[in-house]
């Protein structure tokens, strides 16, 4: 994936999966108007507009990947309010599906600086499935389609952040989403959608679990994929890489990146029992990036010679940032992965750079590529301690959302180029560590790793399919997912199939069958 797609794919993966379509409410024809306003503490409704749709044709996205849908009937709800103390509007669109609704509520989630994407990119799919569908912008704190921030909605006055606005985007939307897509879908439909679900990537999966820790009762079921979990410090953590590449005047360029992937690859593929062009294994990876140093890498048709401090950012990409005396600041990014997107200028401006210039200097003149290492290590405490408790989602005491009988599902790519799978796994093993262990914290809590997948999908490796299927099944029949199936094409370009074990747990080839059949692989402690 190249780092414009896997920039996209960060702010505009919305995950609809699932043929959980069937079993149509029977209700009597509804009216697509005289919506009653939804109840909201604090917020004032500002109008309520609503369409009937037919035969709408629409381009619909699953994970990196765009399809048409067509025939699409639905009543199309538009509710804007605002919140009077800030001065904020914000919107939330719904579609109710006029002839086929399953009963079941579902809202979307957003990526990158955007709460949700209020057309048919995000809604189509699962409203074709049966859904009542929604979801909210959040007020605008990022700019659709780009994904860049709104200094507008940042700034309350020059030099002082609108908290308010930012609250929206890191929490309060998805809750107010789930309130008003919930009332307006009870009022179309004469009956409360019998299970409500989330639905998010990147940004998405950070809104999920916020919803588990703040507001456990909106949701019955929560598929939140490779979420922005520790955002403040996430944030600065994605541009690490670039950090020491501006720090030192050692710019390498892409194809260098890609040798020492291949190198990766190569040296820790085998480590599973199994030569796929795949790292499973990825805490028994010891590469070793000097290794490549005096290696010559053909480059389109350029020949350049790897050296060592193109080896240290590689290695201290690895190593996640660290201060002057050593001191771990934040997770590192494993080997496997394609480095475009967290070693180009893109991302980082996008997201590093804006967080710096906007959220901790307060100033949108500051230059960011003047930084060193000293300077950009002293951000990581002011960050977590300003920003922490508004839009951390890091709080481990899941007990309330476990008590209302939720269920807590994600996935995250080992091969994700721009979200840290180590940030996901200390955020579970927080949550074993308060809620009594693994066994216990599974009862509700599901986690998936599939090793050679990128950010919310793409990659080398086998994508989950069907995980929406798997949540609302264990929602709904207490069927909890030991395994995910996973399709991809291996490296004979052969179509393959691999299941994806619930963490810790590994798939471990039986060393006699068909290394692309996922028949041949059992979920087990380790590899060895």
């Amino acid at each position: 994936m190249n780092q414009l797609t896997a920039l996209i794919a960060f702010l505009f993966n919305i995950y609809v999966f699932c043929p959980y379509g069937a079993n149509a409410q029977t209700v009597e024809k509804p009216e697509c108007s005289n919506f009653s306003k939804p109840l909201l503490t604090g917020s004032k409704i500002l109008s309520i507009t609503s369409q009937e749709m037919r035969n709408v044709s629409e381009t619909a996205m699953v994970g990196i990947d765009h399809f048409t849908i067509t025939g699409l009937n639905f009543c199309d709800v538009n509710v804007t309010y605002m919140h009077p103390e800030i001065g904020d509007k914000i919107l939330v669109r719904i579609w109710l599906p006029l002839d086929n609704w399953n009963g079941r509520f579902r809202a979307m989630g957003g990526s990158g600086w955007i709460a949700g994407i209020p057309s048919g990119m995000s809604l189509a799919a699962a409203t074709a499935q049966g859904y009542a569908t929604a979801t909210s912008d959040g007020g605008n704190l990022g700019i659709f389609p780009l994904g860049t921030l709104s200094e507008d909605n940042v700034y309350s006055k020059p030099g002082e952040i609108n908290y308010g606005k930012l609250a929206n985007f890191a929490s309060r939307s998805p809750h107010e989403l789930a309130i008003i897509g919930k009332t307006i879908t009870e009022n179309y439909y004469g009956t409360a959608p019998h299970h409500s679900y989330w639905d998010g990537c990147s940004n998405g999966g950070r809104q999920g679990y916020v919803l588990a820790q703040k507001y456990p009762t909106d949701f019955d079921g929560i598929l939140a994929t490779a979420p922005g979990l520790y955002w403040p410090n996430f944030m600065l953590g994605l541009g690490w890489a670039r950090l020491l590449q501006e720090s030192s005047g050692h710019f390498p360029s892409p194809c260098e990146f890609k040798s020492f992937q291949d190198a990766s690859i190569k040296a820790c593929d085998e480590l599973d029992g199994v030569s796929d062009g795949i790292i499973s294994d990825i805490s028994s990876c010891e590469f070793d990036p000097y290794t490549l140093v005096g290696t010559t890498v053909d480059c389109d048709g350029r020949d350049i010679t790897i050296s060592n401090e193109t080896a240290a950012i590689v290695t201290k990409t690895r190593e996640g940032p660290r201060s002057m005396d050593g001191r771990q600041l934040f997770d590192g990014y494993d080997y496997g992965i394609p480095y475009d997107g967290i070693t180009g200028a893109e991302a980082p401006e996008l997201f590093t750079k804006a967080w710096i210039r906007h959220f901790l200097k307060k100033d949108p003149g500051f230059n960011c590529s003047t930084l060193n290492v000293q300077e950009f290590s002293e951000f990581f405490g002011p960050s977590y301690l300003e920003y922490g408790g508004i839009i951390g989602a890091e709080n481990p005491d899941l007990s309330a959302f476990r008590d209302h009988g939720g269920k807590l599902l994600t996935w995250h790519g080992m091969a994700d180029e721009l979200l840290m799978i180590n940030n996901t796994i200390r955020y579970r093993k927080q949550v074993e560590s308060t809620m009594g262990g693994n066994a216990l914290v599974n009862d509700f809590y599901k986690l998936f790793f599939p090793p050679g997948v990128g950010h919310c999908g793409g990659g080398y490796g086998p994508v989950p399919k069907g995980e929406f299927d798997a949540l609302v099944s264990w929602v709904e029949e207490g069927n909890p997912p030991d395994t995910l199936s996973g399709t991809y094409q291996d490296i004979n370009a052969v179509n393959a199939t691999r299941n994806i074990c619930s963490w810790p747990l590994v798939a471990k080839y039986d060393g006699k069958g068909n290394h692309s059949s996922a028949d041949s692989y059992t979920c087990k402690e380790a590899y060895n």
